[in-house]
């Protein structure tokens, strides 16, 4: 009986919030907000009904909207902890709440600084929704606005230095197109000791290389889709930065052979894994590109010490 109650009560209860029919959107100053600066957004409460409309607000805005906020990697943003402080130990009661009479058509708005509640740490977009409690004692009774989207940019200074540093490395590659091959083998090594993997793969032509390895050759070949092939070479990606895990000690350049748009470059590389170390001597043959960059297609290797 208590059962059949409750589920009378809540099916009449969701018809009441129905039958008021309040739509929620809310609107920001801008789309692109920086951090550490406030980030105001402007909730609007409309009567879109055909009757009059009673709602009331509390002077704590948390009682009357929550604010589902999710980061770029689409976690769930939590409140400052300061803020969390204020959520316990302010309340309101029915006494201190505005009642507002909404005919059908009006509406009412309340601007809100969520820099304030919301521990915005990272650059990027941030997906929002609201719920809006017309009586801040009765939580199941709500309403929600759609899903919006901002994009929060870092602070002028970090930005700027972000931008001159993308500025020199993209400077620093069109340098490294112009080297000759021997000088591509000893940047190409010296990216591998530093793990500098972009810099590293930028010397091969990937789509000529993985053919050298039977396994990813046969399964890149295979791919029916385009949108697999990139999968496979994102894999094989992996396998030339993850597999060359023994520390480089030392290198050197032996001899280079160039003629016309093809050069092969020898290099011996001493690696040291625990307490052993031993020599592998490269062959690495290289070719030259449309723009004149020399680039690395295939190698072998071979144990001299």
């Amino acid at each position: 009986m208590k059962k059949l109650l409750f589920l009378l009560f809540t099916f009449s209860f969701a018809f009441s919030v129905e039958e008021e029919k309040l739509k929620i959107t809310f609107d920001f100053d801008s789309s692109t907000y920086r951090l550490g600066f406030p980030v105001y957004v402007n909730v609007k409460i409309i009567n879109t009904g055909e009757r009059d409309a009673i709602i009331k607000l509390s002077p704590f805005d948390f009682e009357s909207f929550y604010f589902l906020v999710r980061t770029p990697e689409n976690d769930v943003l939590d409140l400052k902890d300061e803020y969390k402080l204020i959520t316990r130990e302010y309340k309101g009661t029915p006494e201190m709440y505005k009642e507002i009479l909404l005919s059908p058509g009006e509406s009412i708005s309340r601007r809100i600084d969520l820099a304030k509640c919301y521990d915005f740490r990272k650059a990027g977009f941030y997906y929002i929704k609201v719920y809006f409690y017309p009586d801040p004692d009765v939580k199941v009774d709500f309403f929600t606005s759609d899903d919006y989207k901002i994009l929060l940019k870092p602070p002028l200074v970090v930005e700027s230095e972000i931008v001159k540093e993308n500025l020199e490395r993209k400077e620093e590659f069109q340098k490294l197109k112009l080297l000759p091959p021997y000088e591509v083998v000893d940047n190409l090594i010296d990216a591998k000791m530093k793990k500098d993997w972009e810099r590293f793969l930028f010397h091969f032509d990937l789509e000529r290389l993985i053919l050298s390895f039977q396994n990813y050759a046969t399964a890149y070949q295979n791919a029916r889709t385009g949108r697999y092939k990139l999968e496979i070479l994102e894999d094989f990606k992996r396998y030339l930065t993850v597999h060359w895990q023994d520390r480089i000690l030392s290198y050197k350049i032996l001899e280079s052979y160039i003629k016309e748009g093809e050069a092969t470059v020898d290099a011996d590389v001493e690696y040291k894994v625990r307490q052993l170390s031993y020599v592998l001597r490269y062959t690495f043959k290289l070719y030259r590109n449309y723009e004149n960059q020399w680039k690395v297609y295939d190698y072998t290797v071979l144990r001299v010490k």
